[in-house]
């Protein structure tokens, strides 16, 4: 059994980074994932992008078995229903029966990141620059008052504002648990004061924020998990 680790309070964030460098090896980290997770691995090609994905869906398993004091091959999760359309296929994701606290993991590149609290969470990461024409396809899901703070910049300032702005927004969407299918009315912290957004100190060439609603974090823990230790996680 993993040893609990104290779950976040109320006014608490705790964010762990997950560095997988390029050529990381998932050593026994596979071993870990529930059958969906496995197959999603399988469905990746490129044996960097499938080893980041199961170093990454491991180390949530690894984290939310210390909070939970249990073995990361027990931890189950499942959907919250869509605050939109009730599904339950498509929601936030959280561990099964409200079992712990609230999580958000994403990763981009050689980093994965999570962050736990203990309201709901999301999270996102972009790798700097931002990729070539990310603006332009994903430009048109910004709220009208954020498209209007960006066009109002000088045209120099505008690609590292807009990457700051979509990754803001990338962390709301996945702590509203909709994503932007279902639209991007409401900006936290103005239009939805029930949210607040934090940008989050990254690694370099990195951008990081994360959303909480209905608490602002008072206190936030960073820390760093290990891809080592990752690779040796078993099921106990």
């Amino acid at each position: 059994m993993t040893p609990p680790r104290s779950r976040p309070r109320p006014g608490e964030l705790h964010v762990w980074w997950l560095p997988v460098p390029p050529g990381a090896s998932p050593g026994q980290a596979g071993s870990v994932l529930d059958a969906a997770e496995s197959a999603r691995a399988g469905r990746l090609r490129e044996p960097e992008s499938r080893n980041r994905f199961v170093l990454a869906h491991a180390g949530l398993r690894l984290l939310c078995a210390r909070y939970l004091g249990t073995g990361p091959g027990e931890v189950a999760f499942e959907r919250a229903p869509c605050p939109r359309c009730g599904a339950t296929g498509h929601g936030r994701p959280r561990l099964r029966g409200g079992a712990g606290p609230e999580f958000s993991m994403t990763h981009s590149g050689t980093a994965v990141l999570y962050a736990f609290a203990a309201a709901p969470v999301g999270v996102d990461l972009e790798a700097t620059p931002a990729r070539p024409g990310l603006e332009r396809t994903v430009g048109g899901w910004l709220h009208p008052g954020e498209r209007r703070v960006l066009d109002a910049l000088p045209e120099a300032e505008r690609p590292g504002a807009f990457l700051r702005t979509w990754v803001r927004k990338e962390a709301y969407l996945k702590g509203v648990g909709t994503g932007i299918a279902h639209g991007v009315d409401g900006r936290p912290g103005s239009d939805d004061p029930a949210w607040t957004l934090l940008d989050l100190d990254a690694p370099g060439g990195f951008l990081a924020a994360a959303a909480v609603r209905d608490c602002a974090p008072g206190r936030l823990l960073s820390s760093t998990l290990p891809v080592s230790v990752v690779a040796t996680t078993t099921r106990r």
